[in-house]
């Protein structure tokens, strides 16, 4: 394989708040059951099909996500992946124009944590590890989070050492 291309995939931590979303729309599923049992009401099945309908589509689909990082030639592709099924193109990034690249609290990135630009989180949310570590990577007007490692950050180190830093 070319040093001018990686592929990384990693795993996102599951969000509480779409956990609670899809524990609260089973609950009302089984709630809406118990009162079809009870009160033999049809509107009350209805409402047990919808909220089963809405906890799938609202959590169950999107149990686990997974980032797949494809680098090649100065381009950052990141795809989404939903249980292990589905496959989104989320974002390709042309890396000449970006400003910088530094791990996620460096004192590099001072100026870019007060910027009004819009943050997009493609990093797995958990905190650092040996093998992966988050990277904040800055154009104008825009920043991404990403989790990369070091075999994977080194590849692109090669075409954009100098907007790359390490500390």
């Amino acid at each position: 394989m070319s040093e001018a291309y990686k592929e990384l995939l990693i795993k996102q931590k599951e969000s509480m708040k779409d956990k609670a979303i899809g524990y609260v729309m089973v609950v009302l599923a089984l709630f809406c059951i118990g009162a079809t049992v009870l009160f033999a009401n049809p509107l009350c099945l209805i409402g047990t099909v919808a909220f089963g309908i809405l906890s799938y589509f609202l959590y169950f689909s999107r149990m686990q996500i997974e980032y797949e990082y494809t680098y090649m030639d100065k381009e950052l592709r990141i795809d989404r992946i939903c249980n292990a099924s589905k496959r989104k193109s989320i974002k390709v990034l042309d890396l000449s124009q970006m400003e910088m690249m530094a791990p996620n609290g460096s004192v590099h990135l001072e100026h870019y944590l007060h910027s009004e630009g819009k943050l997009y989180d493609f990093s797995r949310g958990y905190p650092d590890t040996e093998e992966l570590k988050t990277y904040m990577i800055c154009f104008s007007g825009e920043r991404y989070l990403v989790s990369v490692t070091d075999e994977f950050l080194n590849a692109m180190r090669i075409t954009l050492s100098h907007k790359i830093k390490m500390i």
